[in-house]
């Protein structure tokens, strides 16, 4: 595979993100390989058209909102290049990633898919301390099994061929269908870590807050569809991800229940611990406690005050 006929789609699945789009786009470039960018608008009502027509060179595909998984499933399938990149619009890639991970590839012919390192964001764009990942050299499955280190899309490059021979992204998760994605890619063929920093992941916490019910519940549906047979080597690996996912999601729940609570909010409450007790009840009897404590005090004081309050009148 040589650099000056490789072609690389990038394929940018866009809903109401204008704002971030132009940096993204701007971002898709390579000094070795030839790159088409797909931008593909789910559905937007924002000026996210209006972006994607000032670049001449990108492809502007239009559908009704369908999710993510579809959008970028249509970007797949108006792809021609020979790898595929999918690059979240709130994300970018960094100077030179895009040759990393094509590289990488070109050196691991047997490797469908190959990924490397991001750079966490705050909501501003500035960089954030990001946690240092170790290389993992072999093993992938069961790596993926017990957790996801992909943890924004455009760090991961795949051949389009297999993209396409796995089915793209799955419908019936949308939290989760990349890392259902890894998981299939990486059951039927060698992946390769490079290691390199190829993308940016913003970490939004106004657009995250409120999302775990659909993290956990879409995460443990992907990890049930890819829970090995009792005689398998995976089995172990398997089950240490159910119980890290169902510990790593059911916090945040946790976090968002006591946020409920405190701010009256009873009927979000109720509908979250629903949620935590049919996808990770051990969470939820032990963060009910906790919470239980942790509320109760503040709740003698008010009810104090209010009788303090009272007496004077």
């Amino acid at each position: 595979m040589t650099s000056h006929r490789t072609l690389i789609s990038v394929v940018i699945p866009c809903d109401n993100q204008g704002r971030f789009l132009e940096e993204a786009v701007a971002s898709a470039a390579s000094a070795s390989y030839r790159v088409e960018v797909i931008v593909v608008d789910d559905g937007s009502t924002d000026d996210t058209a209006a972006v994607a027509a000032r670049h001449g060179s990108v492809r502007y595909v239009h559908q009704r909102r369908r999710g993510l998984p579809a959008a970028r499933n249509r970007g797949l399938d108006a792809a021609t290049g020979d790898l595929v990149i999918f690059l979240d619009a709130d994300a970018r890639l960094l100077p030179g990633g895009i040759d990393a991970g094509a590289r990488a590839l070109a050196a691991n012919p047997d490797c469908a898919m190959a990924y490397g390192r991001c750079v966490m964001t705050g909501p501003d764009g500035t960089e954030w301390p990001t946690p240092q990942q170790r290389r993992v050299l072999s093993g992938h499955y069961a790596m993926l099994l017990r957790t996801n280190p992909i943890w924004t899309p455009g760090m991961a490059i795949f051949r389009r061929a297999a993209l396409r021979a796995a089915g793209g992204f799955a419908a019936g998760f949308d939290g989760a269908a990349d890392y259902d994605l890894y998981l299939r890619i990486a059951a039927a063929h060698p992946v390769h870590d490079h290691g390199i920093l190829v993308a940016t992941c913003r970490c939004d916490g106004g657009a995250m807050r409120g999302s775990a019910t659909l993290m956990l519940r879409d995460t443990l549906l992907v990890m049930r569809r890819h829970r090995p047979g009792a005689d398998t080597a995976h089995l172990a690996a398997w089950c240490e991800g159910y119980k890290a996912w169902q510990e790593f999601y059911g916090a945040q729940l946790s976090e968002e229940i006591e946020a409920d609570l405190r701010a009256l909010c009873f009927g979000a409450a109720v509908a979250k611990a629903y949620a935590l007790a049919r996808h990770a009840p051990a969470i939820l009897r032990r963060e009910a406690h906790r919470t239980v404590r942790t509320l109760l005090p503040s709740r003698r004081a008010a009810l104090h005050l209010r009788g303090e309050a009272a007496h004077l009148r």
